[in-house]
């Protein structure tokens, strides 16, 4: 099995500030705008709304999002964020040079995809959303997919199923267009979102810069084994006691791991979406 980390939602070029970390605990990962799209933030539900959230901690930036904003929804993870045809299942569209990536490391069904953002503690104040003073930027799981199905959009003549007809890569005509469908069958299926903040789903290393994550110890690069791709770089890791520490890359979403080489990765996830998801 391969491990790919997926670097997804609000970021500095796309959204512009954290997602939140709600003063219960809960959290969501505010999916990116994109003027092309057919929905807006206001047509996400869920178990919170989105859009009040996003216009009050996009305010203060000199174009702030507003609720009629258009959104690609991707990864498409939670079943309550939209009225759902039967047969719904979550899905992951990629494109392009991100896919060439996953394709080259070939990425196949039983592979899975954890999805990690930028996030920030919140609160209510007034009746409006704020980041919390003197809280941490940090990088942080959110859910997950485990593939059982992978649509090659851009070269496999396929007919979109109607359940998953509203997905932005579904009608899309992006280079290397493709959709991986969450296994399962019925409604139970393999892919999902966390739904509360545990110091487990943290990738960065406590009092650091968000990109500089602590791993477990196995991570680190071993001799004649393939590193997480993008981090080949010995000088990018070091070893602790208990940790591998890891200045991760500013660029890149898709970061692979390949199971053969570390095969502690399979129970780590298994694990992590077991007791979070």
């Amino acid at each position: 099995m391969k491990l790919i980390l997926s670097r997804k939602g609000f970021d500095s070029s796309f959204g512009g500030c954290a997602s939140p970390i709600f003063e219960d605990g809960s959290f969501v990962s505010l999916p990116i705008p994109e003027k092309s799209a057919r929905m807006s933030f206001s047509d996400v539900g869920g178990n919170r709304r989105i859009e009040a959230v996003v216009e009050d901690l996009t305010e203060a930036r000199k174009k702030p999002l507003k609720a009629n904003d258009h959104v690609h929804l991707d990864p498409d993870l939670r079943i309550e964020s939209r009225p759902r045809k039967p047969g719904w299942r979550p899905l992951f569209g990629q494109a392009d040079a991100a896919q060439r990536h996953l394709d080259n490391h070939g990425v196949e069904v039983g592979d899975t995809f954890l999805f990690f953002g930028w996030f920030r503690r919140v609160e209510n104040r007034d009746g409006g959303f704020r980041f919390k003073p003197g809280a941490p930027d940090i990088h942080m799981f959110f859910g997950w997919l485990e593939i059982g199905a992978i649509w090659r959009l851009w070269k496999d003549r396929l007919r979109i199923p109607n359940w998953a007809s509203e997905h932005p890569h579904a009608n899309a005509d992006y280079p290397r267009n493709t959709i991986y469908v969450a296994a399962g069958s019925g409604t139970t299926y393999n892919g999902g979102t966390f739904h509360s903040y545990s110091d487990q789903l943290v990738l960065t290393e406590p009092g650091k810069s968000r990109s500089r994550w602590q791993l477990p110890k196995w991570f680190y690069p071993a001799v004649g084994k393939a590193a997480l791709s993008y981090h080949g770089n010995v000088a990018r890791w070091s070893l602790s006691e208990n940790c591998a520490d890891l200045q991760s890359v500013a660029r890149g979403q898709e970061f692979v791991l390949d199971g053969n080489d570390y095969p502690e990765a399979v129970e780590w996830a298994k694990r992590l979406i077991a007791e979070n998801g």
